[in-house]
């Protein structure tokens, strides 16, 4: 019947959630791509400082063994050992202390929780919501507009809702998950029972 009335209006809701649906499309590959690229960044830079760090462990070996040609040519062979022994002492020293230091250093606090606040189309947020998908022509529709906005509010909505979840998951007891999922999956049932029949 809404589909009927729809038509008499001159919109066509089943077009309209295909556009909708391929915009979803759109932005599920968008992010897809997004998250390749942002990994194959971090695989480059990884792997250049791994290269860094192997020229660098190279280069104090070197370092090394000319400071022990060095002294041997002036002190002798032993001298050289005890010189190239004690240089190598001085940085694992140096090296835990920096750990020990780190290690007594406060971990950042956990964040607290606070429920998100809808806010009205017409706050500062409207427009971080209205660029999440993209916005309708200048020549659309009444029902674009509306569509637009609907599913704008429904992608802040879901956001709201995952982060509510997550802090549920996060902050409740196992009995306390365990009861809500038995009584989701007993009105899944009921509700899927009246259907069928």
């Amino acid at each position: 019947m809404l589909q009927a009335l729809f038509r008499l209006l001159g919109v066509e809701l089943d077009q309209k959630l295909a556009e909708v649906r391929g915009q979803l499309e759109e932005l599920k590959r968008s992010a897809i791509s997004q998250a390749t690229e942002q990994v194959k960044e971090t695989g480059l830079t990884v792997g250049l400082m791994l290269g860094g760090a192997i020229a660098a462990l190279f280069t104090l070996i070197i370092a090394l063994a000319a400071l022990y040609v060095w002294v041997d040519m002036h002190e002798g062979p032993l001298v050289a050992f005890a010189v190239v022994g004690l240089v190598t002492a001085l940085l694992a020293a140096l090296m835990f202390v920096l750990a020990l230091r780190r290690g007594k250093r406060r971990p950042a606090s956990t964040p607290v929780y606070r429920a998100p606040v809808s806010s009205p189309p017409s706050s500062p947020a409207a427009p971080i919501l209205m660029s999440v998908l993209p916005p309708p022509p200048p020549n659309a529709s009444f029902f674009d507009h509306l569509t637009h906005r609907f599913t704008t509010r429904v992608a802040a909505a879901s956001d709201d809702a995952v982060d509510a979840a997550v802090h549920v998951i996060r902050t409740s007891s196992r009995p306390a998950l365990f009861g809500t999922l038995a009584v989701v999956t007993l009105v899944g049932v009921l509700i899927g029972r009246r259907r069928r029949s």
